[in-house]
């Protein structure tokens, strides 16, 4: 792979994981900018994960039938133009609209990244640029909010998507220097049913998700809620019947049936929920239990990051020394680890910060093997299917997380206003109310919403057990089938 290959690729994938966590920051700052409560302002987020959803498998098969680069270079592009798009954005609507956009061209930079590196490397050589990829990807997430805050303090919200434009240029040019042959596949027709499947059912599914914070109030048996379960179900059994049936599938959906991916494809899901479930109100929980300043709650996760970006930086020479199996299996047994430190240990700051820093190097240490497995366990044509998937269940398992676990949250909240507790109204209590509240009101406070966090990580922690138990039965990398393209060849 030549040197200007792979920097394009560092720098698409370090694009998307930097807008993933630039904006958390900035939700305030455009709600009062469109006269917008923050709540409102989340729409911009979950619609971006709707579509994100979407395009992943059909981006992926996109690159697959047409081409590996020239579909990276559409979605660097795509998403430089939704960036734009959401900065110069005059309303609510019109950032919603440009957020759509940006999912679409997301969709296509980790998974068909990893593809590339699937298609025009040996597989002695893929670890070492995966380990690159997931390095700027750790990297992309550690400075987003850093440089979020800062961008918002210093500048406006507007610059948190204009820092994409030049970088998506930047990355679409130096792929532009890069002269590779097409991938040949049969003519056939595009398969428009399948795609227009798929966008029903994982959006379904992803909505589906997201609403079940309302299970509470709505049932899950409402439409609210398990109607978009049902309609998820019903578009995927309409797909199956669909893609069965058709020449060149959007989504071959043998592949989820398949020895080889699906343990793996499980324990991506599991792997996911570990991650988003375990991390999302690390920062609340010290806020409530410690009584840590927001900007302090929120440096304990470059903790998790730094390990997080050490060990992805690193899984590529150890992949070659130990292998992908044995090191997806010990970075489970991290990941379980430190779930395990924050669920049962976690009473003292210190040993959080033990149980984040775990979860940040075990989580480095498996989803490089995982990525290196997947693309061993598909055949050369399917590259960008395969990885769409394992990005795919990743995503969904993270949504899972971030929802139960704010499901849980939830739930200690209203049995606090339910005992009339300060700042019920608002769930989490400010600092100010909490200090000015009696002996006894404050210990109730902390145990009962710290209570809710430690469910959250519990279930986190399950999730990781699962991805442990499941990892042996991941097959090692299938070597026939899955030989590289020729040199160059993407």
């Amino acid at each position: 792979m030549s040197p200007l290959l792979l920097i394009s690729l560092m720098i698409g994938v370090f694009m998307g994981a930097l807008d993933n966590s630039i904006l958390a920051p900035a939700i305030a700052a455009i709600g009062h900018s469109f006269s917008v409560s923050p709540a409102a302002v989340v729409l911009a987020f979950s619609i971006y994960s709707v579509f994100y959803a979407v395009a992943v498998p059909v981006l992926g098969k996109l690159a697959d039938r047409f081409g590996y680069r020239q579909i990276y270079a559409f979605s660097m592009a795509l998403f430089a133009l939704g960036s734009a798009g959401s900065a110069l954005s005059p309303s609510l609507s019109w950032l919603v609209a440009a957020r759509v956009v940006q999912a679409v061209g997301a969709g296509g930079l980790f998974p068909v990244a990893q593809a590339i590196i699937g298609v025009t490397l040996p597989p002695e050589q893929r670890g070492r640029a995966l380990g690159a990829v997931l390095g700027v990807f750790a990297l992309g997430n550690v400075l987003g909010p850093n440089l979020g805050g800062l961008i918002v303090q210093y500048a406006s919200w507007h610059w948190v998507f204009w820092i994409n434009v030049p970088i998506g240029a930047v990355g679409v040019w130096l792929l532009s220097r890069v002269r590779l042959a097409r991938t040949d596949r049969p003519p056939a027709r595009l398969d428009l049913w399948g795609a227009a499947l798929v966008a029903l059912t994982f959006a379904s599914l992803v909505l589906g998700i997201q609403t079940l914070q309302s299970v509470a109030a709505t049932g899950f048996f409402s439409w609210v809620v398990g109607g978009k379960f049902l309609l998820a179900a019903a578009g995927l059994v309409a797909l199956i019947l669909v893609e069965l049936r058709q020449a060149d599938p959007i989504l071959d959906v043998r592949l989820l049936s398949s020895p080889q991916l699906a343990p793996l494809l499980l324990v991506s899901v599991f792997i996911g929920y570990a991650l988003l479930g375990g991390i999302v109100f690390s920062p609340t929980y010290a806020q409530i239990a410690f009584g840590s300043s927001p900007f302090a709650s929120g440096a304990l996760l470059d903790t998790l990051a730094v390990g997080l970006g050490l060990t992805s930086a690193l899984s590529g020479n150890l992949i070659a020394k130990v292998g992908a199996k044995p090191l997806a299996l010990i970075g489970a047994a991290g990941t379980a680890a430190g779930l395990g430190v924050m669920s049962y240990a976690s009473s003292s700051l210190g040993g959080l910060l033990l149980g984040l820093t775990l979860l940040g190097l075990g989580l480095g240490l498996v989803q490089g093997p995982l990525s290196y497995l997947a693309l061993g366990a598909a055949s050369r044509r399917d590259q960008g299917q395969v990885s769409g998937l394992v990005s795919l269940t990743r995503s969904l398992g993270g949504a899972a997380g971030i929802t139960l676990s704010g499901v849980f949250l939830g739930q200690a909240s209203a049995k606090l206003a339910s005992l009339g507790g300060p700042g019920a109204a608002a769930g989490v209590p400010s600092g100010a109310s909490l200090a000015s509240a009696p002996a006894f009101v404050r210990r109730l406070v902390v145990h009962t919403l710290s209570g809710g966090v430690l469910t959250g990580w519990h279930w986190a922690f399950f999730a990781a057990g699962l991805a442990l138990l499941l990892t042996p039965l991941i097959p090692g990398r299938r070597e026939e089938g899955a030989q590289p393209a020729s040199r160059g060849e993407a």
